[in-house]
């Protein structure tokens, strides 16, 4: 058995199955830059870029270039009783463009293990258990992240976690007697939340909210995994919206540039004090391939590029230009930088039906736009394109979204 058969005897042929349903169970050959090529000749604009992790685009010759010329390097990739350059490299500008300066970081290889180790110090360094999320977030697919994501999709079989609270998204009566107890020993959330269709914290509800975790000895933790790195007009997106720093942040998915695993958990030293400075414990936390040196130094080759690009102006820019050129109409156009989405109105509900959002999907896969359905909002659309998207590709966008609402118009009007 080779390729398509291999994969759905051996893999997930309940996925394939809802490829084949999509029309999108073609191989991917091919990708260069915004786009996607298919085996069956389409190209498509690709606006899920990994879910944002392609930040630069795909296969970006420089960043191959540079990871070749570090695959050739004679230095131990895994070093598990030494020091890494690259980490300390690294760690530094992270930690100030996060607003952390004087803190520490930790690094894993993907968001969600950056989210369970975000709960497990949080944990460790206050002596509580319990952990606050929000409905409608999404922080990964292990069992803790699990139990705090802002769907009970995600947790079917799984038993319930007494010490995992979900709240009301905004809701912030609702976390102040939940942190009444002073039993609580984090609140995690998303500024910006990507599954539920690119909806936004206002930076007087970030502030608020981080004052009652100060008042009530809560760590607040950002995940940023999706947002981070210059997608929403600021390096962070809690800055493009005015909040606060938080306690720890993670990010992960843009220091990737979509080509090899890496993650890290930025935290306040007072964190760094209280769990990994006591004696003995200076690895108490970490794994085999956090901090291995390819992909610190796949970090710091996206670092560079994402600053030579000016990626928070060049999100900022872009967004604006797709703000100013998108039409009054059936679906709207939302969300924070390059972190956005297309959301149904009453009226594209009323006119193309309550699944108004997926017949716009499948319309723009047509038009050859690659867009994702938003799992916790099935009025929304996901757009994360490549920050390094250019006019003539967000132009052929908005031609593919007038193309495709008009084609529903005709599908209405029969």
């Amino acid at each position: 058995m080779t390729g398509i058969d291999a994969y759905e005897a051996c893999v997930n042929p309940a996925w394939l199955e809802v490829l084949r349903q999509c029309g999108l169970d073609a191989q991917s050959l091919a990708a260069d830059g915004c786009w996607l090529c298919l085996d069956d000749g389409r190209r498509l604009l690709d606006f899920v870029a990994g879910y944002g992790a392609a930040a630069i685009g795909h296969n970006p010759p420089e960043l191959l270039t540079r990871l070749a010329q570090d695959l050739r390097d004679l230095a131990p990739n895994l070093h598990p009783l030494g020091w890494s350059e690259a980490a300390g490299a690294l760690a530094e500008p992270l930690l100030g463009l996060a607003g952390l300066p004087g803190g520490k970081a930790l690094f894993a290889s993907s968001g969600a293990e950056a989210v369970e180790g975000a709960l497990k110090l949080a944990r460790m360094a206050g002596g509580r258990a319990r952990a606050i999320g929000f409905d409608g977030g999404f922080h990964g697919l292990t069992l803790a992240a699990t139990q705090l994501a802002g769907s009970g999709f995600w947790r079917q079989g799984l038993p319930a976690d007494a010490d995992c609270l979900r709240l009301p998204w905004g809701d912030l009566a609702a976390l102040e007697g939940a942190l009444a107890a002073n039993d609580v020993a984090a609140v995690l959330l998303e500024p910006v939340q990507g599954t539920a269709g690119a909806r936004a914290w206002s930076g007087d509800a970030l502030h608020r909210l981080a004052a009652l975790c100060r008042q009530h000895g809560a760590w607040l933790i950002y995940d940023e995994v999706q947002s981070g790195l210059g997608r929403c007009g600021a390096w962070f997106a809690y800055q493009a919206l005015g909040g606060p720093p938080p306690d720890m942040l993670l990010l992960a998915k843009g220091l990737s540039g979509g080509v090899l695993p890496v993650s890290a958990l930025l935290y306040r030293d007072a964190i760094y004090q209280a769990v990994f400075a006591r004696p003995g414990c200076a690895k108490i936390h970490g794994s085999t391939f956090g901090g291995n040196r390819l992909a610190l130094r796949c970090g710091l080759h996206m670092l560079e590029a994402l600053r030579g690009l000016d990626a928070p102006a060049r999100a900022a820019g872009q967004s604006d230009y797709l703000r100013r050129a998108w039409p009054d109409g059936p679906f709207v156009l939302e969300g924070v930088g390059l972190m956005l989405a297309l959301r149904a109105t009453p009226r594209a509900k009323s006119r193309f039906g309550e699944q108004a959002a997926g017949a716009l999907w499948l319309q723009l896969l047509a038009e050859g736009v690659l867009t994702a359905p938003a799992a916790h909002d099935p009025d929304a659309l996901r757009l994360l394109p490549p920050l390094t998207v250019g006019r003539a590709e967000l132009d052929y966008f908005l031609n593919a979204c007038q193309r495709a609402v008009t084609a529903l118009e005709e599908e209405a009007t029969t």
